[in-house]
């Protein structure tokens, strides 16, 4: 489930309240039986994982102020917990998302532009994880120190690959306003889970809530990110790269609303 380990949230402002929202709702969901109806959460209560978002230049977090890093430690013993940045999570998403289309699309120029080569994608496409592999190095480049916000962004950066190469119907790819979409969506349920996994993973709860829990987060991410303002020229990786960080951008400005 997205990140996991010891890591508590960078204790911000803006995570613990995205913790309250999702904790208190998701004890509400356990506190039903499994076959009831679903306790809805609603996409104003993931509001706050925009504010885990750096813009350039400015600090992380939402209202209540609070600089970007908090007090927890993140991986590698680092103090001030993921520092997440709205430039960086988009460069690498939407690199990712381009290099997929293109290769959906047959698009030889724009993946040697990512450097990566047709023929070989293709080699790779009976082995998925190959094939995905290839896509997230050259996204997010070799491993580095293995941070918090590291792994956040190789797994959107792998589940926007893997997306982009099974979605549309009747085999058709989808637009790039959906893959645009798709990939906001991930950003925020993998900042979601990488804030709030350990609560929700503490044992208090049955299994089986924790798992519905997680399926609702990503949907509600979804319908966030369906609010989005998007303005999507292309499916280049400028465009989809400038998409997605204006789409980051805008969601966040509502967070910071008084």
């Amino acid at each position: 489930m997205g990140t996991k380990g010891s890591y508590t949230g960078n204790g911000t402002p803006a995570s613990k309240q995205l913790q309250q929202n999702v904790t208190t709702w998701l004890d509400a969901l356990a506190g039903s039986s499994p076959g009831a109806p679903p306790k809805p959460l609603s996409p104003d209560q993931l509001l706050p994982s925009l504010g885990l978002f750096r813009p350039s230049g400015g600090h992380a977090d939402g209202p209540g102020g609070g600089a970007g890093g908090g007090g927890a430690a993140g991986a590698g013993g680092r103090t001030g917990g993921a520092q997440r940045t709205i430039a960086q999570s988009s460069r690498t998403a939407g690199r990712a998302a381009a290099a997929a289309y293109a290769y959906r699309t047959g698009n030889v120029q724009a993946l040697q532009e990512l450097g990566l080569d047709y023929a070989e994608l293709q080699a790779a496409a009976s082995d998925p994880i190959d094939w995905t592999r290839r896509i997230v190095q050259a996204a997010c480049g070799p491993l580095s120190d293995g941070t918090i916000e590291d792994q956040e962004r190789r797994f959107v950066a792998s589940e926007v690959a893997q997306w982009v190469l099974e979605a549309g119907a009747d085999g058709a790819p989808p637009s790039p306003e959906d893959v645009v979409r798709e990939t906001l969506a991930l950003i925020i349920f993998e900042a979601v889970i990488g804030e709030t996994a350990a609560g929700m993973n503490d044992g208090t709860r049955p299994a089986w809530a924790t798992a519905d829990g997680e399926r609702q987060l990503r949907e509600t991410a979804r319908v966030l990110a369906e609010r989005a303002s998007l303005t999507v020229t292309g499916p280049s990786t400028a465009e989809i790269t400038r998409a997605v960080e204006e789409g980051i951008d805008a969601m966040r400005s509502i967070w910071m609303e008084p």
